[in-house]
């Protein structure tokens, strides 16, 4: 077997989660090694799963050759189509299970997430985002909920653009049942991405999980309805520990759909009031009829570093913290920006997008 296959095989043990993966592949130096340990340091239920999972190992193997037969591939952190953009988490999962294709790195991503249960007010607006920005080429990124993800998401395609569907299920279940619809045309025209293998159910404690990925594959996210405890707010949390600029849709005082927005307002989340809003802040033009397939030619560690730049200056320090990079090869990435004209020093040591 290689170290795909053996990643493989970790990344299904029941209870072992992508952080506690991670840090066994830093301890034993990798994949291989830690699946031939005859024991780990691990809890004795841990333990116990490591077991079993080496006993099925030929069986789940020959399970991932079924899947690929029907569609479902998966890409390990090793591959060359593994997303560059999941690179900076500390739990990025070892591999990921989809179906279409995966987001382009050098073409943006919004995430559009809001209230399942929304009004006509947020259903028209998550039309409108979703219809502008796909006709603009930008990819769209949800989690093919009810309510506003499911409408900014069919908007999108409807205009011929491309949106993401990251789910808390496996991807061969079309989780709400009511969307298969949309389901299949993501999947012809887009994406649907899990890191759970096919026939994992949607059960609760998955969808935390899910919403860091959908932070992850986003440039920026918006939020256009949210109550005050919404699970919406959990993904703007995942965004803002990631450092990505959030947005919020505001809406009328009082209105409790809009509660969640108005108060990540008044905390310093951005105001979303038209597709311009989103266009500034990843530093593209707005041109009504300019679609975008490759306005940004740039290598990962310039993408990882302009996504990490924010509406906001940055001074190095966060940067270095934030790309997990030295001041040397940081300081190259940094003028090489410069040079594409895409961020300028405003003082000593602080940066910001042009």
């Amino acid at each position: 077997m290689k170290e795909r296959d053996y990643c493989f095989l970790l990344a299904g043990m029941e209870g072992f989660s992508p952080l506690i993966l991670r840090r066994l592949l830093g301890l034993y130096g990798g994949a291989e090694q830690v699946f031939k340990q005859e024991s780990l340091p691990v809890s004795e239920g841990r333990q116990a799963a490591f077991a079993a999972g080496k006993a099925q190992a030929a069986e789940r193997l020959r399970q991932r050759d079924q899947w690929e037969k029907v569609g479902i591939r998966w890409c390990w952190y090793g591959d060359p189509d593994y997303p560059a953009r999941l690179n900076h988490l500390p739990d990025s999962p070892l591999g990921l299970y989809y179906r279409g294709r995966l987001p382009e790195e050098n073409i943006p991503a919004v995430a559009i997430v809001g209230a399942r249960r929304c009004s006509p007010y947020g259903r028209a607006m998550a039309e409108r985002f979703g219809k502008g920005l796909g006709e603009r080429g930008i990819q769209i990124i949800s989690g093919m909920a009810l309510g506003v993800d499911g409408h900014a998401q069919q908007a999108a395609l409807d205009a011929g653009g491309r949106s993401f569907g990251i789910l808390g299920c496996g991807v061969d279940i079309c989780y709400p049942p009511s969307h298969q619809k949309l389901y299949e045309t993501l999947a012809e025209k887009g994406g649907l991405i899990s890191e759970l293998p096919p026939g994992t159910p949607p059960l609760a404690h998955h969808f935390p999980l899910r919403n860091r990925l959908i932070a992850a594959f986003s440039d920026l996210l918006l939020v256009l309805e949210a109550r005050e405890k919404s699970g919406s707010l959990i993904t703007v949390d995942q965004a803002l520990e990631q450092g990505k600029d959030v947005l919020a849709l505001p809406g009328r005082v009082g209105d409790e759909l809009s509660a969640g927005c108005n108060q990540l307002i008044r905390q310093g989340a951005g105001l979303l009031s038209c597709c311009g809003d989103v266009y500034e802040l990843l530093g593209l033009e707005e041109g009504a009829s300019k679609r975008l397939r490759s306005p940004l030619s740039l290598t990962p560690p310039q993408q990882l570093l302009y996504r990490q730049m924010g509406a906001g200056p940055r001074h190095v320090e966060e940067l270095m913290l934030a790309c997990d990079l030295e001041l040397g090869p940081l300081s190259l990435i940094l003028l090489e920006l410069e040079n594409l004209g895409l961020i300028r020093q405003i003082s000593s040591g602080s940066y910001i997008r042009c």
